[in-house]
């Protein structure tokens, strides 16, 4: 499985939503919405596992990836709800491979997996002003009282805000699709299963064939195992490279396109109406602190892209970086930086090393 030609990936967009990641309530009935000081000023933000949900949310919708299982670890107010990695691993669900896990074994110990996708906050790029909105459940209150009912509305507040929102992802190219686990005993096979003990209490069954003395084959990819001293088992899940493109430009389009939010009952638009995206040396969200926006003769533009080609992280071809940018009427981007982009998306993935990621490739998930 030959991944040297899969690029590292940044992704920066710009979107035009509200902060609708709601705070803990102010007085009782004032919802807040969550903020920062930016500089001297107030900024709202949608948190990273907001965006985390959302994001996944698109590609369970759009992509079909199932949600992995999840169970109760711990005892008493030690109890925590964690992916279940007894029925769930990286090559069957998405999920876990793109977004990381831990599993608690009992003490101190634990099998854990840092997340291949870096997410940022997505930071206001304009000032709060204070603004709240007095709501109320008037439609509810008018039903029961035409019903006989003696009701009278629940009044609330909301802090609301609607700006420009930055935010950006990291793509760990090298770490997708690959998970070790560390275990005291050796995997065997029974019954045409793989069995893998995980710990005193837990343990997990594989569908597949063994191809060789320590290499089982699944569906999606294959499991290997070696000694490594005389009391422990290296255990690697290796994700196939179709597979594995498959995710990285579901990942990448699903951003490109827009996010499916809602919150507090409201649809957010996460949608680009700028996005820069780029193959990178290493997988940091190199763009994020160089670009905000600025308004010039009542237009708005995006600033500081000349500042974020030059960064050295940046993978180039045929010294020029590989990059590709998307702006709108709404939201410009200077001519002269565009040129230093590519064209055509398609040939921005051939650069990333997708280009042979086969469309209708179906993942084991959603056959389960």
């Amino acid at each position: 499985m030959n991944n040297s030609n899969l690029k590292n990936v940044t992704v920066t967009i710009i979107f035009d939503g509200s902060a609708l990641n709601r705070d803990e309530k102010i007085g009782g009935n004032i919802l807040s919405i969550k903020k920062l000081n930016v500089n001297g000023e107030v900024r709202s933000f949608i948190g990273k596992p907001a965006i985390r949900h959302y994001l996944f949310e698109t590609l369970y919708h759009h992509e079909k990836w199932l949600p992995a299982p999840v169970v109760l670890r711990g005892n008493g107010e030690q109890q925590t709800t964690q992916f279940d990695i007894t029925k769930a691993d990286i090559l069957i669900y998405p999920e876990l491979d793109i977004f990381g896990y831990m599993f608690t074994i009992g003490g101190e110990s634990s099998i854990t997996r840092k997340a291949p996708l870096g997410i940022t906050k997505a930071v206001s790029l304009c000032p709060y002003q204070g603004d709240m909105a007095f709501y109320a459940n008037q439609d509810l209150v008018v039903r029961g009282r035409l019903q006989g009912l003696d009701t009278n509305p629940n009044l609330y507040t909301k802090e609301e805000h609607i700006s420009f929102y930055k935010v950006s992802f990291s793509i760990d190219t090298q770490l997708l699709g690959t998970d070790v686990w560390i275990i005291s005993d050796e995997p065997r096979v029974e019954n045409g299963k793989l069995k893998i003990k995980i710990s005193d209490q837990d343990s997990k069954e594989m569908d597949g064939s063994l191809v060789g003395n320590n290499k089982w084959q699944t569906l999606t990819g294959e499991i290997s195992w070696e000694q490594i001293n005389n009391k422990k088992y290296k255990l690697v899940f290796k994700l196939n490279v179709e597979e594995k493109k498959r995710r990285i430009k579901a990942v990448i389009e699903t951003i490109k396109s827009g996010l499916y939010a809602q919150s507090s009952g409201e649809a957010n638009t996460i949608i680009p109406i700028f996005l820069i995206v780029s193959a990178v040396k290493v997988p940091s969200p190199v763009f994020h602190p160089y670009i905000d926006v600025r308004k010039e003769d009542g237009q708005w533009k995006v600033v500081g892209v000349g500042d974020a080609l030059n960064n050295g992280w940046l993978e180039k071809d045929s010294d020029r970086p590989i990059v590709y940018i998307q702006d709108c009427d709404r939201l410009k981007v200077d001519h002269e930086f565009k040129e230093k982009a590519e064209k055509s998306w398609d040939e921005f993935l051939k650069k990333l090393g997708l280009q042979d990621s086969k469309q209708n490739f179906e993942a084991g998930n959603k056959s389960k």
